[in-house]
């Protein structure tokens, strides 16, 4: 079984806003494209569906964006998963539109295990919270440059003709190495 790549999508941006959600920020549609480098128009059918569905609030105008609805230590995958995933029909037998078109349909438990794998599936989903899904909160933050302010430069001296201009310095997060421990003997 795949996910969609909306069901991709639609994960990124909650783990976006749980990363967020703390400092309760909001984070806007553009923002979170060039994050991920995904399509502003995909991002605008998922936050409008995630709003509907409760699982956001978004505002609009100048200080607009999206922000968790909930705590992220309330949202589960699975529910996340089960808003966006539409068909989980692994086989076209399971597939309750469609006319069996198997000779052995009547005979065969295929469909059952299917469908139990896929029930194992969504509660392991379910048992993970936003919040439990980034194991490391601090460098996904600066990966997706969350928290990363313009540096304003020194402003030109009045009548020199020139423009101030702000700018995103490139950010690299540190990594920390661990030190070798002594050999117990």
């Amino acid at each position: 079984m795949r996910l969609t790549v909306y069901t991709d999508y639609t994960l990124r941006v909650m783990i976006y806003l749980t990363l967020k959600y703390e400092g309760g920020a909001v984070a806007t549609i553009d923002e979170m494209a060039q994050a991920y480098g995904i399509s502003r128009n995909h991002l605008m059918k998922i936050v409008n569906e995630l709003s509907q569905s409760g699982f956001i609030e978004t505002t609009r105008g100048r200080a607009g964006g999206a922000r968790l609805a909930r705590a992220p230590n309330r949202i589960s995958l699975g529910e996340v998963v089960r808003m966006a995933e539409k068909d989980f029909a692994v086989v076209q037998c399971q597939d309750v539109a469609l006319e069996a078109d198997c000779a052995v349909f009547q005979a065969c438990n295929l469909k059952r295990a299917l469908r139990r794998a896929i029930d194992a599936f969504m509660q392991e989903l379910d048992k993970m919270t936003f919040e439990e899904a980034v194991s490391a909160p601090t460098v996904a933050a600066s990966l997706l440059r969350i928290g990363d302010e313009p540096v304003p430069m020194a402003m030109p001296a009045p009548g020199s003709g020139r423009k101030g201009v702000a700018v995103k310095l490139p950010h690299r997060p540190s990594v920390q190495r661990r030190q070798p421990t002594a050999k117990r003997q």
